[in-house]
């Protein structure tokens, strides 16, 4: 039997899209409202309701909202990411960054802290991985290093612990690295990669919204990528959230941020060391 897509009301849109933007700063305009629809319909016969009405009644629900709202952004955010996406930044932490965080770094147990917040699906932190392993295997000092990759979905989450992608996707990643870090599968049907248990263990994967007021970890970091990620919010809240990840951020630690970003006229103690990359002073 076809099954029609519901239709949701302006003010039922209004009522839920302002919730998404208090809890994730994930602005709801009205053009956004046909992709609202068609991504969460099947959300909707997951639970057995059949109008946009019942729905949001059940979400607004206090007993509901908070667990719901887990499950929604799952449906309703973007995880658009490649591996070594933006190549300059990976160029930039192979020929500058690390060897400052490896001279710096020998002071303080040789460990070296990344955070990849609003990590998707894993390809941003493991490039990282890759980066900072084929760094650890050419320089033969102290060094180490771990990986904290963050994001508000849940399914995303679960992709990236078990780092496994369509064969595809290996052709973002370098020659020699696919060598040394990824397996291939051997089903013809469904080709795919998976990331090395060596580096997969280097990465931990957890729930974060950068919208809290205060993270559910007290980690502090050397290298921080918060790529691609602030264009989804209002000017104030972008404001907060650079607070409350700079203060996660190190005296001399670097700050990435996405090509198509600014942090211009944003007063924070950071200074500009490349195109969307920042050192912290």
């Amino acid at each position: 039997m076809e099954y029609n897509i519901p239709k949701i009301s302006e003010t039922d849109f209004l009522a839920v899209g302002e919730l998404i933007t208090r809890r994730y700063g994930i602005r709801m305009p009205a053009e956004k409202k046909i992709m609202f629809q068609s991504r969460l319909h099947s959300r909707l016969r997951e639970l057995n309701i059949e109008s946009y009405d019942e729905y949001c009644q059940f979400v607004l629900n206090p007993q509901n909202t908070e667990r719901e709202l887990r499950t929604m952004i799952n449906f309703i955010s973007t995880n658009k990411t490649e591996f070594f996406r933006e190549s300059e930044h990976f160029l930039l932490l192979r020929s500058e960054i690390l060897p400052d965080l490896f001279d710096r770094a020998i002071t303080s147990q040789g460990l070296v802290r990344c955070w990849s917040a609003g990590c998707s699906s894993g390809q941003e932190a493991f490039s990282m991985a890759m980066e900072l392993e084929e760094f650890k295997r050419e320089y033969k000092g102290v060094f180490d290093y771990n990986i904290l990759g963050t994001d508000v979905s849940a399914k995303v989450l679960d992709v990236a612990t078990k780092g496994i992608y369509p064969f595809s996707q290996s052709t973002q990643i370098p020659e020699n690295y696919l060598l040394n870090y990824v397996l291939k599968s051997k089903d013809t049907q469904k080709p795919r990669i998976k990331i090395i248990k060596p580096i997969r263990s280097k990465v931990v994967f957890n729930y974060g919204n950068l919208m809290d007021t205060e993270y559910q970890f007290d980690n502090t970091f050397e290298l921080i990528f918060l790529r691609n990620t602030l264009i989804y919010f209002s000017r104030k809240d972008q404001m907060n959230i650079l607070r409350n990840v700079l203060s996660h951020l190190n005296e001399g630690g670097y700050l990435f941020i996405g090509h198509s970003e600014s942090l211009i006229n944003f007063d924070f103690p950071i200074r500009t060391i490349a195109p969307s990359l920042y050192q912290k002073y």
